[in-house]
Order: C-alpha cells, then sequence, then structure tokens
C-alpha cells in the first residue's frame, strides 16, 4: 500500500511541505479536485491514507458547495475501513460534521490568522510538544463530536485537533505552509486582517521566521507515525 489520497479544494502554488514530505519517503501520492468534476478512489485498502486540506468553502454551506457532501461520504468509507485519514482545516471541519459535529462561524466574529500557541490536552500529550506554535487561517471552526478525543485548544477557535478511533484525526490549523503559501495566502485573505483575532502581516511574516520550521517538523514527524512508510 503506498498510494496516499490528497483531496484538494483548490489549485496549489506550491507543494506543501507533506506531499513534499510523504513523496521523499516513497508514497505515491494522487491528488482529487471533487470541487472541479474528479471523482473519488475508492476508499479501500489499496490506500495508505488520506489527507484532506483546507480551502476557501464553507461547510456551513453544502448547496453552494455540494461535492463537500460526497467528500463527507468518502469520509465516512475511509473511516469504515479504518484507512488513515487526516483532516486539514477545511479537511478537519468535514470530518467533524460527518461525525455530527457542529461547523459555523465563530458567534463573536472571530477570524483565525496568524500563529497561535497549541494548548496540549493531556490527551494530546502523546501527539503535540507543549509549546507548539500553529498556523491558523479559517473563518469557521468545529465543536468536539461525540465520541471523539480532543487532543489540543487553542485561539480564537476552541477546538484545534481531535481523534476519531485509531486511525482518523482532524486539525483545525495548518502545519503544511511554505513560505510561497503564505504570501498567497496573505494576498487572498486580505481582507480578513484586521478583524478580531487575526493577526498583522507583519506578525505573520515574524512567526513564520521564529516558528514554521519547528511546525514542519512536528508534521513531518507526524506523517511518519501516522502513515506506514512504504
Amino acid at each position: 500500500m503506498t498510494h496516499i489520497v490528497i483531496i484538494d479544494h483548490e489549485t496549489p502554488v506550491d507543494t506543501d511541505n507533506g506531499v513534499r514530505h510523504l513523496t521523499e519517503r516513497g508514497f505515491d501520492v494522487r491528488h482529487y479536485r471533487p470541487d472541479l468534476g474528479e471523482s473519488l478512489p475508492d476508499a479501500d485498502d489499496s490506500l495508505a491514507g488520506i489527507i484532506v486540506t483546507g480551502g476557501p468553502q464553507y461547510v456551513s454551506e453544502l448547496d453552494r458547495f455540494p461535492y463537500l457532501r460526497d467528500e463527507m461520504a468518502f469520509i465516512g468509507e475511509a473511516m469504515a475501513a479504518s484507512i488513515p485519514l487526516l483532516g486539514i482545516c477545511l479537511g478537519g471541519q468535514l470530518v467533524a460534521a460527518h461525525l455530527g459535529g457542529k461547523v459555523d462561524f465563530d458567534t463573536q466574529g472571530h477570524v483565525a490568522f496568524g500563529y497561535y500557541p497549541l494548548r496540549v490536552t493531556d490527551a494530546g500529550g502523546a501527539w503535540f510538544p507543549n509549546d507548539l506554535m500553529v498556523l491558523a487561517g479559517n473563518a469557521q471552526g468545529f465543536s468536539l463530536p461525540a465520541g471523539a478525543t480532543l487532543l489540543a485548544a487553542g485561539e480564537p477557535f476552541p477546538n484545534q485537533a481531535f481523534l476519531y478511533g485509531e486511525t482518523t484525526v482532524a486539525l483545525q490549523f495548518h502545519p503544511e505552509v511554505t513560505r510561497p503559501i503564505l504570501d498567497f495566502w496573505q494576498q487572498a485573505l486580505a481582507g480578513n486582517i484586521g478583524k478580531p483575532g487575526t493577526q498583522t502581516l507583519a506578525e505573520q511574516d515574524r512567526g513564520f521566521q521564529r516558528y514554521n520550521n519547528r511546525l514542519t517538523e512536528w508534521y513531518r514527524l507526524f506523517l511518519d507515525r501516522f502513515f506506514k512508510t512504504p
């Protein structure tokens, strides 16, 4: 089993740190774009793992983005087959929604954009160091689904990571970002800067310089643990 399925929701401006690492480890990384009408593969034991990435779509607007329903069905099939499944930001929200969690905007209008401290729970101590700073860029967050184990909390969205069963992890933050990706976000999400909870461009740039190498290092170790190297 060497195939890793990546579900993308927009055209990547750069190969992210996770895809680069998995490719270097010898996985056959295959990208799918349901938003462009591409069909998803079968979720069976031929897959070594699945990553559902972030994107500009909103889980609370499924009629506007109907293909997200197909992704949630695929997530359910993968979970039933015990395929290692990682959801990042929008991907994590889709996992939460599939499990019955609520995904919506913050009631106080907070938006995340910048680097924030991760508060690791007792259960999360096996997954995260206590002093990890993480990059977030989201306007919606997820509630903790019934039966899920909270691994990490944070601000401005309280639920940052959870584990469901033994093979599904959902993250609200982004461990995969390179400098070109952050540059693109700073342009595409410029309208969010200044909203409650966000950081200035200068703060984001300082955060990247100070924290992103360690975040990337953690992510590589996580991927090595989560997906068995072929």
